[in-house]
């Protein structure tokens, strides 16, 4: 790894680049590793033209020292981590001859808030702003926003800066991304808003050239959704059968009524998909856009689809829609343990910015605070329609103690065993809940 002298001297038109990804509480260990390595500082790294000097700092994993010698620093962030990114970019902006630069999905969506905190805010994706800023920067010129006209085409994107980061800090999941952009268009989905409803496609040889450098049997995929284009889903699947690895990506629950795709993700490894089931109930699924894939009345001959391909479920369910009244949480729990989802992911209903969701709740005077912390999908933030905050968050808490507790975990493992018959994809999702428990655990601390 790039280390950096703090000192001020620097080699003639050389620009020493700070990377920073903020710290945030749920970025939660697994056997003292962080669970998954990250992927949009590699990919800007990458993206930088050569002859600059480059350093990543995941504050997850290890401290900042503001007294690097850098010209450049940027910063990239979420919603929850939005107020330490702020506090991490006035920090380095205190200090003379040093520019500071916030991306990401939250300065994105909220560009006025972000330029209090920055020199300059790169809005959207970053394929084509990123090098034009720093060829500004460069000659003095960097303008305060940079905002691409044209989502960039995937074709051609360089392999990730893995070199540059700790790799040995976390238990080691290679993030490759195969696709931008998300047909749904969920009302509460602010990632669907920063890329878009159109798909994008990577080449399927790009895709697996990088499977192939990651050098690892575990990948994850980190599309909204893989499968949302079959016909591409397929190729893909069959370009993945040679390389003998296991993986874990997003899909929506209609992948099951294709036999062909179900077949070929079996044969290429997929060890389980993350599927967004949302609600149990038709008219919250109606409300947030997402009617034409999930029917509730077929959920559980689906689960069984995705369980006879060996194929578990990282199963998404919101409480806090406006059609949940205190019954959502039994009924919710009481499905996740007659399918056995393989690891539920339990969250909150979150009204972030930029989205159709939040847009609603702020007509109606419904978003209780912008602490932005807090929305981390395990707090309340808004007032329901058919229970109070407090009500809400205590059906979350009811829940997440019972899907997420010791024995639950242990029960859903030996389920798993039964039709997986593979104890290594069964592990998997055992620790995944005990992920998922740390992760509610750490979301109810002040």
């Amino acid at each position: 790894m790039l280390e950096f002298k703090n000192e001020d001297s620097a080699k003639e038109r050389t620009i020493r680049i700070l990377l920073i990804q903020p710290y945030h509480k749920c970025n939660v260990r697994t056997r003292g590793k962080i669970y998954m390595s990250q992927l949009t500082l590699p990919l800007m790294a990458a993206l930088t033209p050569p002859g600059h000097e480059v350093r990543i700092i995941d504050e997850n994993v290890e401290p900042i020292d503001f007294s690097l010698g850098a010209d450049l620093v940027g910063i990239t962030c979420l919603t929850p981590t939005a107020p330490r990114a702020y506090q991490i970019a006035d920090r380095f902006r205190a200090r003379d001859g040093v520019k500071v630069v916030l991306g990401g999905v939250h300065p994105s969506l909220m560009p006025k808030e972000a330029a209090a905190h920055a020199d300059s805010v790169v809005i959207g994706e970053a394929e084509e702003t990123w090098p034009q800023l720093l060829a500004d920067f460069e000659n003095g010129g960097m303008r305060p926003r940079y905002h691409a006209e044209v989502k960039p085409d995937l074709a051609g994107l360089p392999l990730p800066r893995r070199d540059l980061v700790k790799t040995e800090a976390y238990l080691n999941i290679p993030k490759v991304e195969t696709s931008r952009g998300c047909p749904f268009r969920c009302s509460f989905c602010s990632t669907t808003v920063f890329y878009g409803p159109r798909m994008r496609f990577r080449p399927v040889e790009d895709v697996i050239n990088e499977v192939r450098a990651a050098r690892h049997r575990f990948v994850f995929f980190t599309d909204n959704n893989i499968t949302a284009n079959k016909k591409y889903a397929k190729r893909l699947f069959e370009a993945l059968t040679p390389l003998g690895i296991y993986w874990l990506s997003q899909g929506s629950i209609d992948m099951a009524d294709d036999d062909e795709l179900m077949r070929l993700a079996q044969e290429s490894g997929c060890a389980g998909m993350l599927v967004g089931f949302e609600s149990l109930s038709e008219e919250n699924i109606a409300s947030m856009g997402k009617k034409a894939s999930n029917r509730v009345a077929e959920y559980e001959e689906k689960i069984r689809k995705f369980h006879d391909h060996r194929i578990g479920l990282i199963g998404c369910f919101v409480f806090g829609f406006d059609g949940d009244d205190k019954s959502v949480f039994a009924r919710t729990v009481d499905f996740i343990k007659r399918n056995n989802i393989d690891c539920p992911q339990l969250t909150v209903l979150t009204p972030y910015p930029g989205t159709a969701l939040r847009e609603q709740l702020e007509r109606e005077g419904r978003i209780l605070h912008s602490r932005w912390g807090k929305y981390d999908v395990g707090n309340v933030v808004f007032e329901p329609k058919q229970m109070s905050a407090a009500e809400l968050q205590a059906g979350f808490n009811w829940a997440c103690e019972r899907v997420y507790s010791t024995d639950a975990i242990i029960k859903r493992g030996i389920r798993s065993l039964s039709y997986m018959k593979n104890p290594y994809r069964s592990y998997v999702f055992s620790r995944n809940g005990t992920i998922y428990r740390k992760l509610y655990k750490v979301s109810q601390e002040d």
